[in-house]
């Protein structure tokens, strides 16, 4: 028996090549050819063939440490042999031993430094530890010695593909399938890669290409999604038909069918697809959560209210489906109906907080103020340590009926529970702000930044103030600077930069800082009357016109109204 012809690299062993290689078909067994034998022939074969047999049987058996020793010593015996040399190295890729086997396939290159395929696959060690570079450069070599090497070609392509290098992956992949038009591994590729780059019609041409030469689930799959993402909803419904034809129990493809009718205006068709789903998913009470949020969607509620009523008998213990009840009945002109499921959310479902919210709101909608701060202290009763928005929102149900200084007990309530909550006692002072008492509100802000330095709306808020009122300017801009480049694209934030410049004195900045806040919330009039002030100080006063007029229109306080209309005549006058 020849060791060197005698079989082959085992499945396990093989799967750890390159993915290029198992994509093409090409992870088959390596055998030498008669040449690379005669020019190998060892100095001692029978010693070679004696520990080679020992090496493999030990592998067979899983002694891997014992058939690298038996390996290493056949090597001994035959110091050029390819094979042995090959055999070692996948032995080491299953012991981790990635380095000793990059080192065992150098030496094939050594021995045979024509061996593309020996590259190839040592491209593929280099790879895997992480040595990118160096995989590159083999595969770009095995490409120069032989340019018909398409297989190192679609290689290379995958690896620039996977590190991003997405100009040098098309190049490679491009010439992989000019020279090779069926590859299919080569058009898979090109497909996802003209996806990447947004290659829109391309990736489209390349993905009916594949699927027409060789129709799969996987590629399906991928090709369903992508004709949905470019809104080929009709293409991606025929193909997510198919794939379920093939697999009718795929819960992914179900959804997702069900979801594209509902794009395309047919609710009815996607409420099938969502029954069919139910009655082989592993999870139904999900899929008819979502029938019944497709119900609403339609604005079908009464059809909605049966359809829950119907889950909760069958899931009595899914409370969330009370609130989405509730809000069917509440949609369908039913207060009462809403009111009567609310209620009967128990106080340890997660969806408790919910179900007292919107029923607190339900009330408010119907004036009936006492009634909604009576529900809240209820459930402050029974709930006060884990709901920290009953408290907010009593608060503000007491200043709404006129009652503030109930609302300030509601939070000297909030922060005996939670002392340490710097969310508690920043609503603390939004709400001091709310009712007039700006004193109080900057000293529960300043408690929350003793809590928590760098909250941005805390240190937004003091900052503004302090600007607005014209002192601690530069204390003022170290505060909102920091809340700005901690929510850079937030406009009310970037608006009290602005302003604490325009305090300053700095115009031109306060300006450009403003321009930004007023793109970011291009309806707030405070914004627009900020920038048009500004304006006026550069002498920009056709565009300090512009933007009053904006907060003339957006202004719902009268005072705030008149007074921005006043700035607007003025600034009239300072362009004639």
């Amino acid at each position: 028996m020849n060791y060197r012809n005698s079989s082959a690299i085992s499945a396990p062993l093989a799967a750890l090549v390159l993915l290029a290689l198992l994509l093409s078909g090409c992870a088959g067994h390596y055998s030498p050819t008669s040449e690379e034998i005669a020019a190998a022939e060892p100095d001692d074969p029978s010693c070679a063939y004696f520990y080679f047999s020992w090496g493999r049987f030990a592998e067979m058996a899983g002694r891997l440490e014992e058939a690298q020793d038996a390996y290493t010593k056949a090597l001994v015996c035959d110091q050029h042999s390819t094979y042995l040399h090959q055999r070692l190295a996948y032995l080491l890729i299953a012991m981790g031993k990635k380095e000793q086997a990059g080192v065992e396939l150098e030496k094939i290159l050594e021995n045979s430094p024509k061996d593309n395929r020996a590259r190839l696959e040592l491209a593929g060690i280099f790879e895997n530890l992480g040595k990118t570079d160096k995989a590159i450069e083999i595969l770009k070599k095995n490409i120069s010695d032989d340019p018909q090497d398409n297989h190192s070609r679609l290689t290379l392509g995958y690896l620039y593909f996977r590190h991003d290098r997405l100009d040098e992956a098309r190049t490679a992949l491009e010439q992989h399938v000019a020279q090779e038009p069926d590859s299919y591994s080569g058009s898979v590729m090109l497909a996802k890669l003209y996806r990447s780059m947004g290659e829109i019609e391309l990736a489209r041409a390349m993905y009916d290409k594949v699927l027409e030469l060789n129709w799969s689930f996987v590629q399906g799959l991928d090709a369903a999604e992508f004709y949905e993402q470019i809104r080929e909803y009709e293409r991606a419904v025929e193909l997510y038909k198919k794939l379920l034809e093939e697999e009718p129990d795929n819960e992914t493809c179900r959804r997702k069918l069900a979801g594209l009718y509902m794009v395309l205006g047919k609710p009815d068709q996607a409420v099938v697809e969502l029954n069919i789903l139910k009655k082989s998913s592993q999870e139904p009470e999900k899929v008819d959560l979502a029938i019944g949020r497709l119900l609403l969607e339609q604005k079908r509620y009464n059809d909605a209210i049966h359809h829950f009523g119907r889950m909760l008998v069958a899931y009595p213990e899914m409370d969330i489906v009370r609130p989405l009840m509730a809000l069917a009945y509440y949609e369908a002109g039913d207060g009462d109906g809403a009111k009567k499921v609310l209620d009967q959310v128990p106080v340890d479902s997660k969806d408790y907080e919910d179900a007292i919210l919107m029923l607190v709101r339900l009330y408010q909608e119907e004036d009936k103020l006492a009634t909604a701060a009576d529900i809240l202290e209820h459930a402050l009763e029974v709930s006060a340590a884990n709901h920290q928005s009953f408290f907010f929102l009593l608060a503000a149900v007491y200043h709404k009926n006129k009652e503030p200084q109930k609302g300030v007990l509601v939070f000297e309530r909030a922060t005996e529970i939670f002392p340490g909550e710097s969310r508690v006692w920043f609503e603390y002072g939004l709400y001091m702000d709310r009712i007039g008492q700006l004193k109080d509100a900057m000293v529960h802000m300043g408690r929350v930044l003793e809590l928590d330095p760098d909250d941005p709306y805390a240190l937004n808020y003091v900052g503004y103030t302090w600007a607005d009122a014209g002192v601690n300017l530069d204390q003022a801009l170290d505060y909102i600077s920091r809340a700005v480049a901690a929510r850079p694209e937030d406009g009310f934030v970037r608006d009290s930069l602005g302003w604490v410049y325009y305090k300053r004195g700095d115009f031109e900045r306060a300006v450009t800082e403003l321009v930004a806040a007023s793109e970011m919330q291009p309806d707030d009039p405070t914004i627009s009357e900020h920038l048009g002030d500004a304006y006026v100080k550069i002498g920009e006063f056709a565009k300090a016109a512009e933007r009053y007029d904006r907060a003339v229109e957006l202004y719902k306080d009268a005072k705030k109204r008149a007074m921005a209309r006043r700035k607007l005549e003025e600034a009239h006058g300072g362009i004639r």
